[in-house]
């Protein structure tokens, strides 16, 4: 009994990390145009009125609702950079997610936990860390795979005799689902950063 509630949890651990990719690409690719579409969101408004803004060059409106959404102290030259591009929601949506990192003293910097702060990234991890999170899905996949080859065959090296129990395997799939984890997290994070950089060299 203990054995079949071993293999459920590792069942459900594939399921989990392969949920994972599906749920990272979706948030990466189209829950900002979704936030965009609720015209009552921040994001919303904010786009709105840069399409506006792109439209007829009158920065007033504009201006006047990143004043009240990011406070007077904000360099809205940011904004404008933002509401200039074509794609202007990401740019927003980053902006919003993380405005209270951003500090502007003449320079754009980020203030991190611990108050920490440095220049916003000038380059793009997300191509690497997509390509660990899938490679991550593969490595819970294989483990998955591996509980059920032992079921029959045991591993005979004694240096890989972890791999002939499922309580080990069920173990190191959960850790990688939460590595996974922070590796979007932190994907999230270094993406906006990145993106607030491009408008932050644009501005300067």
């Amino acid at each position: 009994m203990l054995s079949a509630l071993m293999y459920l949890l590792i069942f459900l651990g594939v399921a989990i990390s392969v949920y994972q990719v599906y749920d990272i690409y979706y948030a990466q690719n189209f829950e900002d145009d979704e936030r965009r579409t609720h015209g009552d969101s921040p994001l919303g408004q904010l786009s709105r009125q840069a399409e506006q803004y792109a439209t007829t060059g009158e920065s007033e409106g504009f201006l006047d609702l990143v004043g009240r959404q990011f406070g007077a102290r904000f360099d809205k030259r940011l904004a404008l950079s933002a509401a200039s591009r074509p794609d202007a929601s990401q740019y927003l949506a980053a902006l919003l997610r993380r405005q209270r990192r951003i500090v502007s003293n003449g320079r754009v910097r980020v203030r991190h936990p611990l108050s920490w702060q440095t220049s916003p990234p000038a380059s793009d991890s997300r191509p690497v860390l997509l390509s660990l999170v899938l490679i991550n899905c593969l490595v819970v996949m294989f483990f998955g795979g591996l509980s059920l080859y032992t079921i029959a065959y045991q591993v005979p090296m004694a240096s890989l005799a972890w791999m002939n129990s499922e309580w080990i395997l069920m173990l190191l799939i959960y850790v990688v689902i939460a590595l996974t984890h922070g590796i979007s997290w932190l994907d999230a994070y270094l993406h906006d950063l990145y993106l607030i950089g491009t408008l932050n060299r644009t501005v300067g």
